[in-house]
């Protein structure tokens, strides 16, 4: 999955309240709790992503430990089918303007839980940037490829932050890919100079443009 910083960002499910449209099958947000507490999130669910799938099988990546899998396969079941729902709407096709319900926040995150689907999902993310201009949105993945493929030919929106989640665990990386603008890394130890211990909203450093720190470093939990 994509991120998605290893420190769990308990999820309280919630569909906001202000949405558009009368149809029970539309975007919603969820409202976070622990270290995400106060920010807005975007989510996928985890657990139908074949990239996720994969990647937890996977000893060498930290998805193999991923909070995400491990919440929604026990005492967040109870947010699957709304995660979902969100991950085929996202990826079915490209959406109306009218159909990307509001955020309840100016500084929000994409895929707390789950990854990146296809080029429809990403679409559908940076017309989120473009309707909301004032609204800042952060979002991590992996998927590498699929950024670059798509920013090769797009524009970026200055109000889209993207930060690359790093798999390996207790490797920080040397510099920021092609059209990312930080890098999220996880280490084992206090080796590495940890900067990510605490709750986003208290902090801010990957959901606003002002701070330039491009290495995000969180200790393994």
């Amino acid at each position: 999955m994509g991120e998605f910083p290893f420190c769990s960002p308990v999820s309280i499910w919630v569909i906001i309240t202000h949405t558009q449209g009368d149809k029970m099958n539309q975007l919603a947000w969820s409202k976070m709790s622990g270290k995400m507490v106060g920010i807005p999130a975007l989510n996928t669910d985890t657990t139908t992503n074949k990239f996720c799938i994969a990647k937890s099988k996977d000893k060498d990546s930290i998805c193999s430990e991923c909070y995400s899998w491990n919440m929604l396969k026990t005492f967040r079941k109870n947010a699957v089918p709304r995660f979902k729902m969100n991950s085929d709407i996202l990826s079915s096709r490209v959406l109306e303007m009218n159909e990307l319900v509001r955020p309840n926040g100016n500084h929000v995150r994409f895929n707390a839980h789950g990854e990146l689907i296809n080029t429809n999902h990403v679409q559908n993310l940076v017309n989120y940037a473009l309707f909301y201009p004032k609204v800042t949105f952060t979002l991590w993945t992996k998927k590498k490829a699929l950024i670059q493929s798509f920013f090769n030919k797009h524009k970026k929106p200055d109000n889209l932050i993207l930060i690359y989640s790093n798999e390996i665990v207790g490797t920080v990386y040397k510099s920021v890919p092609k059209h990312f603008d930080k890098v999220f890394n996880v280490v084992n130890s206090n080796l590495q100079e940890v900067n990510c211990d605490g709750k986003c909203i208290d902090c801010m450093m990957c959901y606003t443009r002002e701070n330039k720190t491009e290495q995000i470093i969180e200790k393994i939990k």
